[in-house]
């Protein structure tokens, strides 16, 4: 009861949360929920459908869907004890209970029903596994797709497949010492972008739609195939990776765009014809790679070098019209701590690439022109080692000044 003469206006009201007792998760729209709840495991977010009844079919919206198939093994004491290497008790219901609700989700197949990214980790090397994750990839049928290997401490050449459904047109694998797999189904040939990471390609994919590939940290045991293989490649990226044949040779008709960088081989021979092509990028961590026997470039569109260290023995450019390069740098290194090239060798290498470059020029005549573009470089730097100081020369010739200035 109020006081006599207190205004009713006064008296202590119950306190109410924000949005009469919502949480400022829960009052959000369901595709934003479901956005939110994509940073969980899809285990977990099908755990958020029993919180309450706002959340009870937000599994099935989530655009993410990432699973962890190891989660669903479980290996006991007696295991350890009895084997080496237990596959251990997989949980087949909370597998199945799984699929179903990504069945179900593929039967709507509409909206915010339908997954946009599976992210996935399994190991191809237990078949039980393996049969799931085909059957979720299935189900799924994200347009991007990335799968995961976990490191099982020691290589694998188990050959595996993986069947992609229509709507993929991402793939990244990402592994350590296991063989690529071969890429099938209805998504091979619509797949735009693939990205290959600690693997070991042993076989090229033909993937008639691809536009983007990147391997990273992979070993190349495989001869590099014609442009069939990949007619519509438009961007080729090899980075950090082992090359076992002993000739690389990339041949595509319609590459734009090339990066060799740290790519490490037995004194190979490098070919590239290119008819399309438009940036190429070579480098060379200074005293990591092996030197290239020969270079041998066509690439009548290219306007774009950058090459940094990369030293070969033999070096043949011809980009079609002379001048048509206007931009990058060529770039060598020398570095006391390091067993190098010096940079007389460096110099005269140069100096063969801009007459591809420029064959328009005679030698003596190019040597003159392109003199005050040219810049050597003399400095100390700390080793690596014991941390002492060590020469370091740099010879660079800046392509953008040379071709600006010399209006060829």
């Amino acid at each position: 009861m109020a006081r006599p003469g207190q205004s009713m206006s006064k008296r202590r009201q119950p306190w109410v949360a924000p949005g009469d007792g919502v949480d400022s998760i829960t009052g959000l729209p369901m595709d934003l929920r479901a956005r939110i709840a994509s940073f969980l495991p899809f285990r977990q977010v099908g755990q958020l459908s029993s919180l309450s009844r706002p959340w009870r079919r937000i599994h099935d919206h989530t655009p993410v869907v990432q699973l962890k198939l190891d989660d669903f093994l479980s290996i006991t004491d007696e295991m350890l004890d009895e084997e080496d290497d237990p596959l251990g008790i997989l949980d087949e219901d909370a597998l199945a209970a799984l699929e179903a609700a990504l069945l179900r989700r593929a039967e709507e197949g509409t909206g915010s029903s339908k997954v946009d990214v599976l992210r996935i980790s399994y190991s191809p090397d237990d078949l039980r596994i393996r049969r799931h994750a085909d059957r979720i990839i299935a189900l799924a049928d994200a347009r991007e797709i990335c799968v995961k290997i976990p490191n099982s401490g020691r290589p694998s050449r188990v050959a595996w497949t993986m069947q992609l459904p229509p709507s993929t047109r991402d793939l990244e694998v990402i592994a350590l010492h296991y063989l690529a797999p071969t890429i099938d189904g209805p998504g091979a040939a619509v797949l735009e972008t693939l990205r290959l990471e600690n693997m070991v390609v042993s076989h090229w994919p033909c993937l008639p739609s691809l536009l983007s590939m990147r391997l990273d940290t992979v070993t190349i045991e495989a001869p590099f195939p014609p442009g069939a293989w990949c007619p519509l490649l438009e961007d080729l990226c090899i980075s950090v990776s082992e090359i076992v044949p002993v000739r690389m040779d990339i041949r595509l008709p319609l590459l734009k765009i090339l990066e060799l960088d740290d790519v490490n081989g037995p004194h190979m021979d490098v070919t590239v014809i290119a008819p399309e092509l438009e940036e190429l990028d070579v480098n060379s961590t200074l005293g990591c790679n092996e030197e290239f026997r020969s270079f041998t470039l066509r690439a009548p569109r290219l306007r774009s070098l950058r090459w940094w260290n990369q030293f070969t023995e033999r070096v043949d450019i011809d980009v079609g019209r002379p001048g048509s390069v206007t931009e990058g740098i060529v770039q060598f290194t020398w570095n006391g701590g390091f067993e190098c090239r010096d940079m007389k060798d460096c110099l005269a290498l140069m100096m063969r690439m801009l007459n591809g470059l420029l064959p328009v020029l005679p030698p003596d005549q190019l040597t003159n022109e392109l003199r005050p573009y040219i810049t050597l470089d003399k400095y100390t730097v700390r080793g690596f080692d014991a941390g002492e100081l060590v020469r370091e020369e740099k010879l660079t010739c800046d392509l953008d000044a040379v071709m600006s200035s010399l209006q060829v």
